[in-house]
């Protein structure tokens, strides 16, 4: 593990989290509590504090060479047995991330975007936040700063799942009446069935590409890496 590269990955997510902290508060106020959680920026966000909270919990400790103390620093050091690797489980967790708040950036930018207007997307409330800072963060440490293993052919179905049970959810709510959007392209009594079947499949097929590609991204930083599983 490169020291440098990962502590500077460190600081990244320790402002990731205070970030985020900042967004959870505005957006729990604005969407009237967990309502927020109708919204896929929310729903990747939040994953992205607790994702980074987690990174930030196992990596502080390994990173300090036990030099840290207290309850939770002399725990993960005992949990690492002295070494420094970052668990190939944070990486999954850090890649499902990424790509979460990727497919956020993107249809904000190609979808959202020319909708509704830059200017309502980019720059209102904590939109720099949830749909450009975090984002744009969370790819550049995942890709030039955290590489270590490579990751699996089928990560990007892996990266998927959260999309799906979103997805799935709102969709069933939006068909039953319990909910109305948040999106247009989820507004099932709204368009006709070939537009809402073109707009799953658009979304989710645009969710796997993304995950594809931060996968070889991530892959080709790693000697070997793109030939490996």
């Amino acid at each position: 593990m490169n020291d440098k590269r990962m502590r500077t990955a460190l600081f990244i997510h320790i402002m990731l989290v205070v970030m985020e902290l900042i967004g959870l508060n505005y957006t729990f106020s604005v969407h009237d509590g967990f309502k927020m959680f109708i919204y896929y920026t929310d729903n990747s966000n939040v994953l992205c504090l607790l994702v980074s909270a987690l990174f930030v919990m196992f990596m502080l400790p390994a990173l300090s060479k036990g030099r840290t103390s207290g309850f939770v620093s002399t725990y993960m050091m005992q949990h690492y047995k002295g070494s420094r690797r970052m668990p190939g489980w944070i990486t999954l967790l850090r890649y499902i991330c990424t790509c979460c708040l990727m497919l956020t950036f993107l249809v904000v930018l190609f979808v959202l975007g020319p909708k509704k207007g830059f200017a309502d997307q980019l720059l209102k409330g904590v939109h720099p936040i949830d749909h450009v800072i975090a984002p744009v963060l969370s790819l550049m440490s995942f890709l030039f700063l955290e590489t270590a293993e490579p990751l699996p052919k089928k990560a990007p179905f892996y990266a998927i799942i959260p999309t799906v049970i979103y997805a799935v959810i709102l969709i069933g709510m939006n068909v039953a009446g319990l909910a109305d959007g948040p999106y247009f392209f989820l507004r099932v009594h709204e368009q006709s069935l070939i537009m809402a079947v073109f707009w799953t499949v658009a979304i989710l097929g645009g969710n796997y590409l993304i995950s594809w590609l931060v996968m070889k991204g991530y892959n080709s930083m790693i000697p070997g890496g793109n030939r490996k599983r």
